[in-house]
């Protein structure tokens, strides 16, 4: 077997993410970075596949496709190439592949529980939520998005695996046009009495289901039940989708939303972890 660097061979490389060539040439255009990804070869076979996705906090990411046997040949050839730590996600439960990481060099850095929390149980705990006085709730469709930005990066660097974030102001533009998955009613800012964003709620509308993707309150405003209020108002408009539950995930090391959900949730659906690999 053989590791190369990718040079076009969709064809090739299609079976390997099921979907078709013209499929992942434009999920490539679309991410609109430089493209790095390695095959390995088994003659004229590729067997398997990763590619490199960097994160606005400048982690840099690796994604595998294919044999979990290769992983530690194109681990080496990437990190050969690029000269920098690398990242991954991985879930224990897909045995071969995490092994396969672990014998690759690759590290924890990050545990993430994802749970699965029913609706109506959600609102009847936060039934009594109110907007603090003084405090108004709009949506991001409504907000400055330059505002906006800059809130998102500082809650983004507060939370557990993403310490470091800087914001790509052209993909944080994205996500406010993206349909379905952007949702004006649940993706929330809360507006303190001065006018300056404070805080915010995002519920993604995935054909999946609903995704609670963030809550994040500014530090001076963390004692007030503005995070809470947000929640609610998001949850309320998510629950008209025709879903029963909602899926999220939070660190283990979150002290503050982990025990909560862990009490909350009607199903734990498991841990997965952030890894890196130094060079």
């Amino acid at each position: 077997m053989t590791v190369r660097r990718f040079n076009g061979e969709y064809v090739a490389v299609a079976p390997l993410y099921d979907r078709t060539p013209e499929e992942v040439q434009a999920r490539d255009r679309r991410q609109g970075q430089p493209l790095h990804r390695w095959i390995v070869w088994d003659a004229a076979t590729a067997v398997a596949a990763v590619s490199t996705w960097r994160r606005p906090d400048d982690r840099l990411f690796l994604y595998f496709v294919g044999d979990a046997g290769s992983v530690g040949r194109l681990t080496a050839t990437a990190i050969g190439e690029l000269g920098r730590p690398v990242h991954t996600m991985a879930d224990p439960a897909e045995a071969a592949m995490f092994d396969a990481l672990r014998r690759a060099g690759f590290a924890t850095e990050m545990v993430a529980e994802r749970f699965a929390v029913r609706f109506t149980r959600a609102l009847d705990r936060l039934r009594r939520a109110w907007t603090p006085t003084g405090y108004s709730v709009i949506s991001a469709a409504d907000a400055d998005h330059d505002a906006l930005f800059e809130l998102d990066n500082l809650i983004r660097r507060d939370t557990p695996g993403t310490g470091g974030w800087v914001g790509d102001r052209a993909w944080f533009a994205e996500e406010l046009a993206e349909s379905p998955p952007f949702d004006p009613a649940t993706y929330l800012v809360g507006v303190d009495p001065t006018g300056s964003y404070a805080g915010l709620v995002r519920i993604w509308r995935n054909p999946a289901g609903p995704r609670f993707g963030l809550i994040g309150v500014a530090p001076p405003h963390r004692s007030t039940s503005l995070g809470a209020a947000l929640i609610r108002q998001g949850l309320e408009a998510a629950s008209g989708w025709g879903y029963d539950y909602f899926v999220t995930e939070t660190s283990l090391t979150n002290r503050v939303m982990h025990p909560r959900l862990a009490r909350l949730a009607d199903e734990r659906l498991g841990v997965f972890h952030q890894l890196i690999r130094r060079p």
